[in-house]
């Protein structure tokens, strides 16, 4: 805590800190998590649009023709037997490929994590939540390509690596990847993390078993969470808030 700080100062943030955590907590509690399912980004300005069209003058063409590239020299470092086109991309999202897909989670605290631990971490953090009825649920077995969608809809991928398991992930799929995707109901579905208190919530997260080791499913992971508690001075027995 800052020099600066007088412990009155301190416990104020502490009760605002667990006051937000229980209003955070009552967010959830009023959607269902057999229904829903959740984003977590780090600046309000953020749009749901997916990477394939976050650069300017985006070409369906060439996204396609990327995303076969991708298939062509994957194959080289990974073996999926009988993988379709969906899989094939959810595999490249996975590992940073340009793609029309957009992560979201079923578990709400994962989705909190992403919010409170990315860049910018000088800006209000927001969680947004999404009913996902059966009309909007991908099934790749009946399903026209991922070229070939005409509405947004949702992909529960196999599951092709650790790291989409962990984080309990699926994505929505975005016919036109460069038109920023605003689902009714947006703004009342969404809960504001303020940036002062984003910290506190990822200590509170780490106390519950949601950190980069868990998110990450890997030794980068592990190191990463471990980087965090290094630089936090936070170690076994810590306090939560």
């Amino acid at each position: 805590m800052p020099a600066s700080t007088s412990p009155e100062d301190a416990v104020e943030r502490i009760k605002s800190a667990r006051a937000h955590w229980h209003a955070f907590q009552d967010f959830l509690d009023r959607r269902p998590h057999s229904r829903w399912v959740f984003r977590g980004c780090a600046s309000r300005a953020f749009q749901c649009l997916p990477s394939a069209g976050r650069i300017p003058n985006h070409d369906p063409l060439f996204e396609e023709h990327v995303f076969r590239a991708f298939k062509r020299e994957a194959r080289l470092h990974v073996s999926l037997p009988g993988a379709t086109d969906w899989d094939w991309l959810a595999l490249g999202q996975h590992f940073g490929l340009p793609t029309r897909l957009l992560d979201w989670t079923t578990n709400p605290l994962v989705a909190c994590f992403f919010a409170v631990s990315s860049a910018p971490f000088d800006e209000d953090a927001v969680i947004y939540a999404q009913p996902v009825h059966d009309t909007l649920v991908i099934n790749p077995d009946n399903a026209p390509g991922p070229f070939e969608i005409d509405r947004v809809g949702f992909l529960l991928p196999a599951t092709t690596a650790p790291r989409i398991a962990s984080q309990r992930g699926l994505f929505s799929v975005h016919p036109r990847p460069s038109e920023p995707w605003v689902p009714d109901g947006l703004a009342q579905n969404s809960f504001v993390i303020p940036q002062a208190l984003r910290p506190r919530f990822q200590r509170k997260l780490f106390s519950l078993g949601i950190d980069a080791a868990h998110v990450w499913a890997s030794l980068e992971g592990v190191c990463l969470s471990l980087n965090w508690q290094y630089r936090q001075r936070l170690g076994i027995g810590a306090a939560v808030f």
